[in-house]
């Protein structure tokens, strides 16, 4: 009785302290905001679009980035309007401690056009591409919440 407690103790140590690792996560080496617009009389798009807002926090200068996110309506439901998840690849050279900030036009993803504004959610930057040739990934997000 007492050598299956100390094996079951054994593998629980073994498990929780490498799993650890698995999920010890580095700083995110950016910050990022979204809004979702629809202004009449916007020079990006037609029907709506995305301000984005990224700042690199990283040592190295960012060639492109790929920036993903998801619609949702008021209540909290998958915007029915276009797909849920949406992803822009977006290449700008930004140095470090450097912001930039675009207007993604959503209208080529639009089946229709939204009764009201959309929500965005879970909003993260997926790669990095630095200039030096280094590739930063995060393709669930993870780091984003860290």
């Amino acid at each position: 009785m007492k050598t299956n407690f100390i094996k079951s103790l054994c593998c629980f140590l073994v498990i929780a302290l490498s799993g650890c690792s698995v999920f010890s996560l580095e700083r995110s080496p950016y910050t990022i905001e979204a809004d979702f617009v629809m202004d009449e009389d916007a020079a990006d798009y037609k029907t709506c679009g995305v301000n984005l807002s990224f700042y690199n926090l990283a040592a190295e200068t960012v060639k492109e980035f790929e920036v993903v996110f998801y619609l949702f309506d008021s209540d909290g439901e998958p915007a029915y309007e276009c797909p849920n998840r949406l992803s822009f690849s977006i290449e700008k050279e930004i140095g470090p401690d450097e912001d930039f900030s675009v207007c993604l036009s959503l209208d080529s993803y639009m089946t229709f056009v939204p009764q009201s504004l959309l929500e965005i959610d879970y909003l993260y930057v997926s790669r990095i591409t630095y200039t030096d040739g280094s590739i930063w990934v995060d393709p669930y997000g993870f780091t984003a919440f860290m």
